[in-house]
């Protein structure tokens, strides 16, 4: 098999991109390929290894992990010097291919592709530097601040004295008791989320104040002042017909609440590309659990700390596949139909316990963004109990697990969910999966395998050991080392 790559740079000489060319033997394709009668150089001394993994031990949710390596490029001649020079590769897609030579090279299977970084120099090597896609996401989310600039009483932008340099709030699904940033001190206009929302109750100091009519427009807003002691609202801002008496808070949604539909909009505010999202691995997230999640961010926030809170509320996953797709999923036990891997006696396997099982699982759920141990007096004592705590939490057990496992211990999981009985079901779901003794395995096998393979995906191994045979296994892992011809897969049931 030989091994091709494909990769894109801006040639700063001439303005414009270039596609190089380089395989681990030379070889040219035919005038009927795609592309034809192109040269692979055969410089490519080491292409890049991407290992990932949808979770370790200490995490079942959330980003999955990938690590990556580099392009290493033989250069003892000095024949590539003009890459450090002359190309820029920042951003920029390659492709690597496998393959016979002779065949289409069109037609070679894609094993990998990704992004570059930067180029430098390795000894007699150069060295693409492959940029890690999953970083892109953990940098703090591009959001508006307010520019402090308002002459009063106009202005939605606060003064150089409160509001100026901060972040604008923003809302992801649905919130409780959001403390409302005051915008304009001389109108009492409070802004909850820089981009359109509805808001469901606006509390004083925790008493619910009396709505009027929504506005129409933000000049509407501006223009015509509430009755005295109501509010009215328009997208996230909201303006009082009285001065308020304590604390400005609010219940607030945005149309979309989904755990699959918001983690698609916070990655589309992070910079990834519409079309590198797989839109049916949100419908199928948005399918599996419709309940109503939410996140509140004020102030500085990554995109993955916010996709790592929605994530963990319904037990679902994320993260860039070897095609450098956007995909993610929800844990579930292994079922359905799986891909037999036959495991000769060639094929490294090794199997091991994935932990003890948990008998008791924990959701905290219904996040109160403002706690208020001292609300107005005329606050019901139901209120006044939901003010007090930041959450509330509901639990499944699953007793039994203690008599196996004396040391077993319970798992609580901070989420974002809002209803409580939808906490409640995600809770006896959880205890279900996490109170059955669970294995892990690597299998080693050759790449021409691999086919479709992909994390998330169930397999079977055909294998007479540790009572493996016909037991459903979810991948949760897989490092294709296309230097050695060979995948590696951690198998999770």
């Amino acid at each position: 098999m030989t091994i091709a790559i494909e990769v894109c740079a801006w040639r700063l000489s001439t303005g414009l991109v270039e596609t190089l060319r380089f395989s681990d033997a030379g070889f040219t394709t035919r005038p009927t390929d795609t592309p034809a009668n192109a040269f692979f150089d055969p410089r490519l001394r080491e292409p890049p290894r991407l290992s990932r993994v949808l979770f370790d031990r200490a995490t079942t949710y959330g980003a999955s992990r990938a690590s990556v390596g580099e392009i290493l490029l033989s250069n003892p001649d000095g024949q590539l010097d003009e890459l450090l020079t002359d190309y820029a590769f920042d951003g920029r897609p390659f492709v690597v291919k496998s393959g016979q030579v002779g065949t289409p090279v069109s037609s070679w299977p894609v094993v990998l592709s990704g992004l570059l970084d930067d180029v430098r120099s390795a000894g007699s090597d150069i060295s693409l530097v492959v940029r890690d896609r999953l970083a892109a996401l953990g940098r703090p989310l591009s959001r508006p601040k307010y520019a402090g600039n308002n002459a009063l009483p106009e202005g939605l932008e606060g003064t150089k004295d409160d509001l100026k340099d901060q972040y604008k709030p923003r809302v992801y699904g649905s919130v409780l008791n959001v403390s409302a940033k005051c915008v304009n001190t001389s109108k009492l206009v409070y802004q909850v989320s820089d981009q359109s929302c509805n808001v469901s109750a606006i509390y004083d100091n925790g008493v619910t104040l009396a709505r009027g009519a929504d506005y129409t427009s933000t000049a509407d807003l501006l223009t015509n002042a509430p009755a005295a002691g109501t509010v009215r609202c328009w997208g996230g801002l909201c303006r009082l017909g009285s001065a308020p008496a304590g604390q400005i808070t609010v219940d607030v949604a945005t149309a979309e609440t989904r755990a699959g539909a918001l983690l698609q909009a916070v990655a589309l505010d992070a910079g990834i590309p519409a079309g590198d999202i797989v839109d049916a691995d949100v419908a199928a997230l948005n399918s599996a659990n419709p309940a109503s999640v939410g996140v509140w961010v004020d102030g500085e926030a990554s995109g993955q700390a916010v996709m790592d809170a929605l994530a963990n509320s319904i037990g679902a996953w994320y993260g860039f596949d070897r095609l450098n797709r956007l995909r993610m999923g929800r844990l579930t036990a292994p079922s359905g139909t799986p891909t037999q891997l036959y495991a000769d006696a060639n094929m490294a396997l090794t199997v091991r316990s994935a932990g003890v099982p948990s008998w008791r699982a924990v959701v905290r759920f219904a996040r109160n963004y403002t706690v208020q141990s001292q609300p107005a007096g005329s606050v019901s004592t139901a209120r006044r109990a939901f003010l007090a705590l930041d959450t509330r939490q509901t639990a499944s057990e699953r007793p039994a697990v203690q008599t196996a496992w004396p040391s077993s211990e319970e798992t609580i999981f901070e989420t974002a969910l809002v209803d409580e009985a939808a906490a409640a079901a995600e809770a006896s779901r959880r205890a279900d999966l996490y109170s059955v003794r669970r294995i892990l395995a690597d299998a080693e096998i050759p790449l021409g395998e691999l086919g479709a393979i992909d994390l998330d995906n169930v397999v079977t191994l055909d294998t007479g050991r540790y009572g493996l045979s016909g037991r459903l296994l979810r991948v949760i892992g897989l490092d294709t080392g296309v230097d050695r011809g060979t995948a590696k897969l951690t198998l999770w049931g």
